[in-house]
């Protein structure tokens, strides 16, 4: 084993060098300075203080030129044969011990597990798990222990966030506007402001009535019904509180953030500073260095140690110190060849386990293994030998005349590197570097100074790679990066697309309008009654008055062959018949014309003597026929498609009514909509029968009748049959809401191993760089999937710059949804909750089971193929606790969470029970499962905290983008409206305008105009504080960037 041994000289270098991290290992007490009082060291005063340059002429050695042991000596590898030969021999006199080995290996998977050492037994132990804290877990790093401070805190606050929303969610669970076929759908949607206030049993039939409904879900009596002021409590009276509460909670969650990276993180970090003397409060990291020196390069430690002398006598208050620096260490460019040091290490390791393996299969006389085996040691000997030549022009280069890539320099005392740092502060931005005085650059060069982070955060083996090399790996990662986003997101964007139901065009050739059955006579009474296809009801030509009727007819049979007995002058009027005979059900009159026409505005006039209170317009493909025994039964509602009730303005002119289609779909039994009617509708429908709203009420209202077993085969009675195309396209959304759900978690873990690959690639010097790279790439691409991605996918984009052409590739502004309606939180909210659930279970679950089910598995199954202690020791080795994995999952989920909790505040709940079941199991992972993590600096935790701002930006748009809706959280203006419209370049009446052309349907999708009126919400009074930190929010970052860019030099 002695190439084996040899080949690890550099690793086992390394370890030395990281186990000497503490000051009273590297040097007397008197050397390192005053900081160090105290500390013992004696005994290693002639190690140099930071064994920097140790490992650079240990490395040097290993690997080029001046190894004692010749590890590139290609005669040592070139006979496999004696080599099996040797080894088999070795094998026989050592007397090998299948029982030690695993020993060892065991003990090993102890001490480098998250173990303490018992002084008494001397055996590593492990921590209690109940009593162990985060601050008790900083011996494993302050990344570590702030980690599950962040968690256990998070929690914290999403618990009393649940409590400050629990009236909101009271009053979402009393209401009673939802009413999905769907089970799950009814769950989640009850739980959202979607089902906010509560309709009577025949339905909030008007938009009025829909702003004006009552908080609580308490059927009345009918005949208390019909009173006008039996609700004590309406849903625009408590909306402005519910949203000045919600506005609380997310001030309450963007303090936290602000004050645990502000306050909580330097504190710990000072903390742990204090309390513990490491190699890093010494030294400094310089970058930008001359690779080559023109004169002297034999000599740039020496120049590089006279330029430091030289700026610290320089100083306003100069160090008279010539002894001030203590050790200069560079760190010399190879190429990349340690990368490929290291990786021939791996590879002699494995060839020495197989020819153990060979050996034993020809002791044991089985040939076919052993000729397997030789196969297999051939290989790797050719990957060896490639290695080797790889290795051979780099090996000739002396250490004095490679490049330099950066340096460390050491101080004797703390501040002396202070003053340095404070000195090079403006050289940490590249503009700033631009001015840099001259004294302060070394050879002409700009110098780019930064505190040096600990030994066991640098990635030795990545130090010797070129910058500009590295600077293009970063440029090809990220656009690799980029590249495979997009290509998820289209995997994800065909699956999360969950149909809306869309409107039934409203062109037909009768029309009827009767007095609803609110109001408080059964007389009607007109004068005149006039019909237009504009929306405004101008008289552009398209109008009742100029369309050829058949006949004007009522339930004693037709009244008129055309539209002129109503006249308009009340010289000539109708009644009916219910004005003479109450409750005949027959107070009605229709038109019926000679050809198709949609109906969008119309007006009436009363003769005032009967005035009804309420009018409903119906939607006829067909007359009834003229018999008056027909007409005398005949029942609009049963026949036809309901408008929405409207109110005239006075008793006799009633003014503009708009004509919109009633989508309501009735909850009481006794206004099912019949058999008949949604025949004649499918069959008015054609070839999209999916598309007739009245068709999809009545298979709303049957399988909410039949339960689960109405959409299921066999499709045998009438109902079942006329809705089969309904139900399956009901139960293809289920499976694709499941199925959307699933498609997240997949490519999420997929995402994992992708960017595990391209991270190691973009070859980073430190394990917090590793770590920050890994932790933004897993969060975009995990957020972007679960939180984004399926609302934009959704979304009804019409209108869009053409820059954006690409969008549609993605299916993103090609759903059915443009505003955060009643549907939206019904259906992709439930997709977007069970995406979150799933999301939590794959965060969760899976570590633990890798940790205590599937590493003993293949550490039992593979133990029979490792004979050697270090191939055991591998596979014993448990899995490593990944940092940055976990906090973007965690960040992920947090994210999800806060930007949706506005309109679902059940997320809350959800929120406080993942941060309590991820604490537990991931402290059980780490304690109990889990290899020692590496030393994760505090940057690493800041960073993912230092996006929270963003999700309460995120919070506040799409929640006052939900309570601005005035159909789902009714409110009235506040006293900020003057200031939102001058923000947001929009005044009231072109508000007013845009909104009545959405509800009329002549505009549709997102548009920069429906935008600009649904800001003008914000200042709505249930939305007023969430538009203040809205705005905040956006003055902050504008600022931020301002003083990242240019201002935080000074």
């Amino acid at each position: 084993q002695a190439h084996h041994r040899r080949t690890f000289i550099l690793r086992h270098s390394r370890a030395a060098w990281m186990a000497a991290e503490s000051v009273n290992e590297l040097s007397e007490a008197d050397e390192v300075g005053e900081e160090a009082d105290g500390v013992a060291g004696g005994e290693e005063s002639d190690r140099e203080p930071l064994g920097i340059n140790f490992v650079s002429e240990a490395t040097r050695r290993t690997k080029f030129g001046e190894r004692p042991d010749e590890v590139g000596n290609d005669q040592e590898i070139e006979d496999s044969s004696e080599i099996a030969v040797e080894v088999d021999a070795g094998f026989q006199m050592s007397g090998f011990d299948p029982d030690a080995l695993l020993a060892e290996a065991k003990l090993h998977q102890r001490r480098t597990a998250c173990t303490v050492l018992n002084k008494e037994t001397g055996e590593y132990e492990f921590e209690p798990l109940w009593t162990t804290t985060p601050r008790t877990m900083g011996h494993l790093g302050v990344g570590v222990q702030l980690y599950f401070q962040f968690i256990k805190q998070m929690g914290a606050i999403f618990l009393v966030m649940t409590l400050i929303s629990l009236p909101a969610l009271s009053f979402n669970i009393m209401g009673s506007m939802v009413d999905d076929s769907s089970s799950v759908n009814n769950v989640f949607g009850r739980l959202s402001i979607a089902n906010l206030g509560n309709c009577p049993a025949s339905g909030c039939q008007s938009a009025e009535k829909l702003r004006d409904r009552c908080a609580f879900a308490f059927h009345l009596p009918v005949f208390l019904e019909r009173e006008q002021d039996t609700c004590d409590l309406r849903v625009k009276d408590i909306t402005q509180w519910l949203g000045l509460l919600d506005g609380l909670s997310i001030l309450l969650f963007m303090s936290f953030g602000v004050y645990f990276v502000q306050r909580w993180i330097p504190r710990i970090v000072r903390e742990t500073d204090e309390a513990q003397i490491t190699p890093a409060d010494y030294t400094i990291w310089i970058h930008q260095l001359p690779k080559v020196l023109c004169e002297d390069h034999e000599h740039y430690e020496e120049k590089l140690m006279d330029h430091f002398q030289g700026v610290l006598k320089s100083l306003k208050d100069p160090v008279d110190d010539d002894q001030a620096i203590y050790d200069v260490s560079l760190v010399r460019e190879y190429n990349g060849a340690i990368m490929r040091f290291t990786s021939k290490g791996q590879h002699l390791q494995d060839q020495d386990n197989a020819q153990m393996l060979e050996a034993q299969a020809r002791a044991s006389g089985k040939e076919k293994v052993a000729a397997k085996l030789r196969k297999t040691i051939a290989k790797r000997d050719s990957k060896i030998n490639c290695i080797e030549r790889s290795l051979g022009k780099e090996a000739k280069i002396t250490d004095e005349n490679r490049g330099v890539c950066s340096a460390f320099v050491t101080f004797r005392h703390e501040q002396y590197k202070d003053k340095i740092l404070n000195e090079y502060r403006f050289g940490r931005h590249a503009l700033f570097r631009l001015c840099q005085p001259e004294r302060l650059r070394f050879q002409g060069h700009m110098l780019k100074v930064v505190e040096a982070c600990e030994p066991t955060d640098l990635y030795w083996e990545n130090l010797d790679y070129n910058r500009w090399k590295r600077l293009m790996r970063k440029g090809v990662v990220f656009v690799l990066t980029f590249l495979v986003l997009v290509l998820c997101s289209i995997v994800i964007a065909s699956v999360e697309s969950v149909s809306n139901e869309p409107a039934e065009t409203m062109q037909k050739t009768t029309w009827v309008i009767a007095n609803a059955s609110s109001s408080e006579t059964d007389c009607l009474s007109f004068c005149g009654w006039d019909l237009f296809s504009s929306s405004s009801c101008v008289a552009d030509g398209a109008t009742s008055s100029t369309w050829a009727a058949e006949r004007l007819f009522d339930a004693t049979g037709t009244v008129a062959a055309s539209t002129t007995q109503l006249d308009g002058t009340c010289s000539r009027r109708w009644r009916s018949i219910g004005c003479s005979s109450p409750g005949s059900n027959a107070s009605w009159i229709g038109i019926e014309f000679s050809s198709e026409h949609a109906v969008r505005c119309m007006k009436v006039l009363q003769d005032g003597t009967s005035p009804a209170k309420e009018l409903r317009l119906f939607a006829c493909t067909s007359a009834p026929s003229t018999a008056a025994e027909g007409l005398a039964s005949w029942i609009p509602f049963e026949h036809c498609q309901a408008m929405e009730i409207v109110s005239p303005k006075t008793d006799t002119y009633s003014g503009s009514l708009k004509v919109v289609a009633d989508t309501s779909c009735a909850t009481d039994p006794a206004d099912y909509v019949a058999l008949e009617v949604a025949e004649q509708a499918k069959i008015e429908a054609g070839s999209r029968p999916l598309s007739s709203p009245t068709l999809n009420c009545f298979c709303k209202q049957q399988a909410k009748k039949n339960l689960a077993g109405f959409i299921t085969p066999p499709y045998d009675t009438p109902a079942e049959e006329l809705c089969k195309e309904w139900s399956q396209e009901t139960a293809r959304a289920y499976g694709k809401v499941a199925g959307a759900a699933l498609a997240v978690v997949i490519l999420n873990e997929v995402l994992l191993g992708i960017y595990s690959f391209f991270i190691a690639w973009e070859r980073l010097c430190t394990v917090t760089e590793l770590a920050q790279s890994q932790l933004w790439k897993l969060f975009t691409s995990q957020f972007l999937n679960t939180g984004l991605l399926m609302v934009l996918v959704n979304a009804s984009f019409k209108h869009y710059p053409d820059f954006l052409f690409f969008i549609k590739f993605f299916s993103i502004g090609e759903g059915s949804y443009h505003d955060l309606s009643s549907q939206w939180f019904t259906v992709v909210g439930t997709t977007l909750v069970l995406t979150i659930f799933l999301e939590i279970f794959n965060n969760i679950v899976p570590p633990v089971i890798i940790s205590f089910v599937a590493t003993p598995l293949k550490a039992r199954f593979y133990r029979k193929t490792k004979v050697t202690q270090e191939a055991l020791n591998a596979v014993y080795t448990l899995p490593e606790w990944n940092l940055p994995l976990r906090l973007a999952q965690s960040l992920n989920v947090i994210f999800c969470v806060v930007m949706y909790s506005g309109g679902m505040p059940i997320l809350y709940i959800v929120g406080f029970l993942y941060c309590v079941a991820a604490y537990w199991m991931d402290k059980w992972s780490l304690l109990r499962a889990s290899c020692r993590p590496p030393a994760y600096r505090e940057d690493v935790v800041r960073m993912g905290v230092h996006m929270l701002p963003v999700a309460a930006f995120l919070h506040t748009l799409v929640a006052a983008w939900a309570f601005g809706n005035q159909v789902l959280f009714p409110s009235d203006w506040s006293v900020l409206k003057p200031l939102a419209e001058s923000v947001f370049g929009i005044t009231e009446d072109r508000y007013n305008e845009v909104v009545e052309a959405y509800r009329m349907g002549e505009m549709d999708g997102v548009t920069w105009d429906f935008c600009s009126a649904r800001f003008l919400d914000f200042a709505r009074e249930g939305a007023w504080l969430l538009m203040l930190i809205f705005l905040a929010s956006c003055v902050y970052y504008m600022v931020y960037w301002l003083w990242v860019m240019l201002l935080k030099p000074f």
